[in-house]
């Protein structure tokens, strides 16, 4: 008896193996090709404030508070080098100066610094009453404070009353042109003084108040947007790599977007890119392991400016050789559209092991406009291509209103069932549909992406609750 239940459970064990290995073999999901999974490349700036992307950032190295505002600077031959500022200016929220109260004799900070020698920090302020000038401090110094907190009063040089009503701060790890050095400063708790009787403290004067403007991106993939930021320590104009996650969601919570964008002020404009890896060579050599499929699969909605068009480039490896280099473009769908491209391996006895793969937002020698938009969400490599069904109504069925907030109504020519799938997938109701006008009443269902799906026709249609 005993033996036989071994043997059964040896059959059992050998049969999920077997099944196992024939998922496997039919389809394989790219990583994070259903794009559920977004990381933030951190990069922190003071709020109310315009500074360096490079060399400018939040330390906890505080004498008052958790943070501080550290500016370094970093030496290059044969260059001015890299130096960093901050100004209390950000007139993308809304910040020029700031408004400013009081009857101060002196501008005073906390400071530790280490400067190259030549290297000279600054701090300088203008002060103005409905715009005209009443009054500065322009302090520099050197040296270095022997990793100590150093106080500093300095005197406020007014032309005329004390009636200022707003201020301009600007920090600098430099004075001069060039940088002699390696070096940095640190500021915190910067605030006026009469006497020994504290002024009315300026918003984010302690620096405790920051942003987190850093590069989102997807898991696992790596767009131009970091790419520059880590190659330069800087940000594009405009983002071409977003994070959907409203109504234009294919499935699930998020889905792609690459886009052309303008790349300066002058109207210039590039196109956008994402490719599957971490270093900036990962799309052209192999990146993540693969078996032999025969096709790339996936959904994709794209709308281009003019004649413009995205571009798919998948390449495979076998044992670090070429298997296949494969260029897919895809045309304008304004709907989610689904696509199915065949690999064309090289004649080889070599199996494929290792793929790489990058998504172009539009063509690549010549800029067709900023606002080319390529969306992609259920990438997979498969044996055979196989959509959800996911299409546009025949005739015979309509739904409205969509999106809708309490009940949908689905006109049908014949009678049919129709199940309710949440944005995971997962089935959670089933209607029968009968002909004519049919009212489903959805009011208990919670806000967000569904999925309606009928049976005889196989046809889906997402709709939204608001």
């Amino acid at each position: 008896m005993q033996i036989k239940k071994l043997l059964n459970m040896k059959h059992l064990i050998i049969l999920l193996c077997f099944l196992n290995a024939v998922f496997f073999v039919n389809a394989q999901n790219i990583p994070n090709g259903d794009f559920e999974k977004w990381r933030v490349r951190d990069h922190f700036k003071p709020t109310g404030m315009t500074c360096t992307v490079r060399n400018t950032e939040r330390t906890s190295d505080a004498k008052e508070g958790q943070y501080a505002l550290k500016l370094s600077n970093t030496y290059v031959p044969n260059s001015r080098g890299y130096r960093s500022y901050a100004l209390n200016v950000d007139i993308v929220n809304g910040y020029d100066g700031v408004a400013f109260h009081g009857d101060p004799l002196s501008l005073c900070f906390w400071t530790k610094y280490d400067l190259a020698a030549g290297d000279t920090a600054r701090v300088y302020a203008v002060f103005r009453e409905k715009g005209t000038y009443k009054g500065k401090v322009d302090f520099r110094f050197t040296g270095s404070s022997n990793d100590e907190w150093v106080r500093y009063s300095v005197p406020i040089e007014w032309s005329s009353s004390r009636t200022a009503d707003s201020v301009w701060i600007n920090l600098y790890s430099y004075a001069d042109y060039g940088v002699d050095g390696n070096g940095f400063v640190i500021f915190d708790d910067i605030h006026f003084t009469n006497l020994n009787d504290r002024q009315k403290d300026l918003f984010n004067n302690g620096f405790e108040d920051w942003q987190n403007i850093g590069v989102n991106y997807p898991s696992g993939w790596k767009p131009l947007d970091l790419v520059v930021y880590e190659r330069y320590s800087s940000f594009l104009y405009e983002p071409t790599v977003l994070n959907i996650t409203d109504s234009d969601v294919f499935m699930g919570e998020s889905s792609l977007l690459i886009k052309n964008a303008y790349s300066n002020s002058s109207g210039g404009t590039r196109y956008g890119y994402c490719f599957l890896g971490i270093e900036n060579n990962d799309y052209y050599t192999p990146h993540f392991p693969i078996d032999t499929f025969k096709y790339l699969q996936g959904y994709y909605k794209y709308i281009p400016d003019g004649d413009d068009t995205a571009r798919i480039n998948l390449r495979t490896w076998g044992k670090g050789k070429y298997k296949s280099n494969d260029n897919f473009y895809l045309s304008a769908a304004s709907d989610w559209t689904f696509f199915a491209f065949p690999i064309n391996y090289y004649t080889s006895p070599i199996t494929a092991d290792s793929a790489g793969l990058i998504f172009y937002s539009g063509k690549t020698d010549s800029v067709r406009g900023p606002n080319s938009s390529l969306y992609i969400d259920n990438l997979e490599l498969v044996m055979q291509p196989k959509s959800l069904g996911i299409s546009v109504l025949n005739e015979e069925f309509s739904i409205y209103p969509n999106p809708f907030q309490r009940s949908v109504i689905i006109k049908s020519n014949e009678i049919n069932s129709l199940d309710i799938y949440n944005a995971l997938g997962k089935l959670i109701a089933t209607h029968t549909i009968f002909v004519g006008d049919n009212i489903l009443d959805l009011v208990e269902l919670p806000t967000g992406i569904y999925y309606l799906k009928t049976r005889k026709q196989s046809w889906t249609k997402k709709v939204i609750k608001q």
